[in-house]
């Protein structure tokens, strides 16, 4: 399984965003990264990693939102429209990815502490009617950003092979410790689940140990 910022071995690290059309998606509880993983198609069968809690044991904070309609760069509708598959795209200061601290995509003071396991504010059950409504609507577009990963062999979450997909959906910046070379600017991930009418529902997590003052040309803490 692949877990918080856990590279597969030898993997170079590539940032960029996934489109394609959800399958199903199914929550893994329990042990040291519980996490909701998703089946996507697009060019070939991909799979989505959404942490619920670190291999570090810090927590998640999560902004779910049904309503998007804030700024994105790159923009959404193009990406929605263009072709499927994982594109890379640059990090860095002059970068075409997301940037929760600079973009003002969401509030970040409403990013609230989701338990890893059962409870009513669990972040599983609250993606499970979302992802079952973006299956059922075969006009409605994923959008994930984040790290893509590929390994030799069978998915060992959904049987496809070869294994491939988007983890770290998530900020990557504001780390310090054993995740200080994660840090980036314009290299955050997060979860869109777009319907044809352009309505969009939107994922944005971070950890409770990551700093929201960031250095603008490395998003190291500040």
């Amino acid at each position: 399984m692949t877990h918080r910022r856990m590279k597969p071995q030898g993997a170079q690290r590539t940032y960029g965003v996934l489109v394609g059309h959800v399958v199903r998606g199914q929550e893994f509880g329990g042990g040291r990264s519980p996490h909701y993983e998703i089946l996507v198609q697009a060019a070939a069968e991909y799979r989505l990693a959404v942490n619920v809690r670190s291999v570090d044991g810090s927590d998640v904070l999560a902004y779910l939102d049904d309503r998007f309609t804030g700024p994105t760069r790159p923009d959404l509708a193009a990406l929605a429209a263009g072709a499927a598959g994982f594109t890379p795209l640059a990090t860095g200061p002059e970068g075409q990815g997301l940037d929760y601290v600079r973009d003002n995509m969401f509030p970040l003071d409403l990013m609230r502490p989701v338990p890893p396991e059962g409870g009513t504010d669990a972040l599983g059950p609250e993606l499970d009617s979302r992802i079952a409504a973006a299956a059922a609507d075969p006009s409605s577009v994923v959008l994930a950003f984040g790290e893509f990963f590929q390994d030799p062999g069978s998915d060992e979450t959904f049987g496809f092979s070869p294994e491939r997909g988007v983890h770290d959906i998530h900020m990557m910046q504001g780390n310090g410790g054993n995740f200080a070379d994660d840090n980036q600017v314009r290299g955050d991930g997060a979860l869109f689940l777009r319907a044809a009418d352009g309505s969009t529902v939107a994922l944005f997590v971070r950890f409770d140990t990551q700093s929201l003052d960031t250095d603008p040309a490395t998003g190291a803490p500040v």
